[in-house]
């Protein structure tokens, strides 16, 4: 935790996460600090700290969602601003930690990108970062800065109860799929499934086995919808089997390269998102794992 001796801590908000201020419940303890940002003409990022920060600590709001260069830059010029200026620590919560894709080197001579940034955010100076169903929570063990995978299933859950999804069959795909699969459908006691796939490393093409599913909805989850082929070809395959009303739900929606019109256009009902990233289809929030990173902090 943060230092004891603190009477309040500042929730600094940087540019990429300005939007969930708005949905964070006040909370005792915590002071706001918007940072003020601009970008200059030729794409630079410019960082200042409207209010004095020496001796205070700081948690830094900062999610690292597209652009994400460009915002991992600006986590990187807040943290060492942060520090240059006298703070006595800083923590970052990043509801989307980018690069997280890329933990290991699936072709001969690839960077292994995520240990590249959490090695960069440790030397800046951060203490520990908090973010959202990463997407290889096992890096963690590797990390050299303390990392918190906050998981956003049960939350999922109860907003597929809500709208009326609650008896869904659930579908995940890969290993590491279903347990999030599990997650989700033990919140629900329902049943669920995970679909195999196999994505070809050069051409990028999805090749998708799932056993029969009998039901008459399923929800496809996944932690990231990216390209949206893999979440495609899942919904294809449960409607070829019959399954008559099918929907896609993620917690990280990039939705880049046409993914919409993908999903849409294998008979998905609907796309379902979290708000870790901003987009059109972000019907349920994360601003309550984010609460329960800063009242961790603030213990």
């Amino acid at each position: 935790m943060l230092g004891v001796t603190a009477i309040f801590v500042i929730l600094a908000v940087g540019p990429a996460s300005r939007y969930l201020l708005g949905k964070l419940p006040r909370i005792e303890g915590l002071r706001i600090m918007e940072i003020e940002h601009k970008i200059f003409p030729d794409g630079e990022s410019y960082i200042r700290f409207p209010e004095e920060v020496s001796g205070e600590d700081l948690i830094v709001l900062q999610g690292t969602h597209p652009p994400q260069d460009r915002h991992l830059i600006q986590a990187i010029l807040i943290g060492e601003n942060a520090l240059d200026l006298g703070a006595r620590s800083i923590v970052l919560v990043s509801p989307y930690l980018a690069y997280a894709r890329q933990d290991k080197r699936f072709l001969d001579g690839e960077a292994v990108s995520i240990k590249t940034i959490l090695r960069i955010l440790h030397q800046v100076g951060y203490r520990r970062i908090y973010t959202v169903n990463i997407h290889s929570p096992w890096i963690a063990e590797e990390s050299p800065i303390p990392l918190i995978d906050l998981r956003a299933e049960k939350i999922l859950a109860k907003y597929l109860k809500k709208v009326g999804l609650g008896d869904s069959f659930i579908v995940s795909m890969g290993k590491k799929g279903r347990e999030m699969a599990r997650m989700v459908a033990e919140e629900l006691s329902t049943d669920y499934a995970s679909a195999k796939s196999s994505r070809d490393r050069r051409t990028g093409e999805v090749k998708i086995e799932l056993g029969e599913v009998s039901a008459e909805k399923a929800v496809v989850v996944d932690d990231i919808i990216s390209t949206g082929g893999t979440m495609a070809s899942v919904v294809k395959e449960l409607k070829r089997m019959g399954v008559r009303k099918v929907y896609a739900a993620c917690i990280h929606a990039l939705l880049v390269g046409g993914a919409v019109e993908k999903i849409m256009g294998s008979g998905a009902e609907r796309i379902i998102a979290s708000d870790t990233i901003p987009n059109s289809y972000a019907e349920y929030s994360i601003i309550g794992l984010v609460e329960e990173a800063i009242r961790r902090e603030l213990r």
